[in-house]
Order: C-alpha cells, then structure tokens, then sequence
C-alpha cells in the first residue's frame, strides 16, 4: 500500500483529522484509566476539532497520512516550544494501518520540518503505556530526560508519561563542511 505524507489541508480536511485525533485521545485515555486507573486527562477532546486553527501559525506544522483511496490514515503535529526547540504533537496511526511504516514515515517527515525550522532539538512525550511508540522514537535517536517546560503533561500526571529528546544535525553544513575537493 502506498502511503502519502504531506502536509494537511486544515480548509478541507479539518473534519477528518479531527475524527483522527479525537480517536486517539479516546483510545490513549481509555488505556490510561484501564493501566493505571487515572481519569484525568491533559487534553479536552471536546476541543480538538478548534484547536487546529493553531496550526496555521508558520511555527507549526500538521502532516497527514493519506492512502491511495484518499482516506488519511495518520497525522503528526510539530510546534515550536521556544527558540530552537520543537515539540512533536498528536502522532497516531489508526490500527488498519499500523505495521506499514507510516508511523515512522510521519517521523521521519516531522524530524526534516524540524530541521527546516532551524530547531536543534526535538522533544515529545508519551504515556508509559505506548511501547511501540517508545521505540520508533529510540530507533531514531530520541533518549528519555526530564519533563520539559512547556509540556501540556500536568505535574500530577507525568510520572505517567516518558519525556524524550533528540539533537537535530544539520545535515546540509556538514556535508558541506566535511566535503574535500580533489587538487
């Protein structure tokens, strides 16, 4: 199955990436409760469909996961915390399509954003639960720390959660720099 990462059309797709991630909030929340018995949650669903609006800030970027029918079948956010850092957001890959890659294509397209930005760190957080999730972020570098300011992660619920980070190299002045010319 051939699957297209792009950037998404929140004047035409606001709806269906609403549906992507109020799925995800309510599968993440459910497992919350059911693993650790926590009812509590950092995110109002009932919000999501408005909060995408912020994605329109040049800051931010949204990308989808779009099959060949023209379903999406993914999304991934990216969002500048402070000057050089960005913070992934909402990465969920509905369960049909898990196993394709796409997770790890959203990844890979947000860690190229990231460097368009001109960020040297990425970060991102998930709950403990999310064991899959934990090593597509390790099998591209990101290592656990500290949780970060900025985290929409309440204090009273991120001994929940794992906190990770990973420098950005800059690919472009390396290669330039570490070029030598034949005399």
């Amino acid at each position: 199955m051939s699957i297209l990462i792009r950037r998404a059309d929140l004047a035409t797709e606001a709806d269906e990436i609403a549906k992507l991630l109020v799925d995800y909030l309510t599968t993440a929340l459910r497992e919350l409760h059911e693993t650790f018995g926590i009812q509590d949650s950092p995110t109002d669903v009932s919000g999501v469909r408005d909060s995408l609006s912020e994605y329109s800030d040049p800051s931010k970027a949204l990308f989808v996961a779009q099959d060949p029918d023209g379903g999406l079948v993914g999304v991934a956010g990216l969002r500048m915390t402070e000057p050089g850092v960005v913070e992934v957001k909402r990465m969920y890959v509905v369960p049909e399509s898990r196993g394709l890659r796409v997770g790890s294509r959203l990844l890979d397209r947000l860690l190229a954003e990231a460097e368009g930005l001109g960020a040297s760190a990425v970060r991102l957080d998930t709950a403990r639960f999310m064991a899959d999730a934990q090593r597509l972020y390790r099998s591209r570098g990101f290592a656990e720390r500290s949780p970060y300011p900025g985290s929409e992660i309440p204090p009273h619920l991120q001994q929940y959660w794992i906190f990770f980070e990973r420098a950005i190299e800059r690919r472009g002045r390396q290669g330039r720099q570490g070029t030598v010319s034949p005399g």
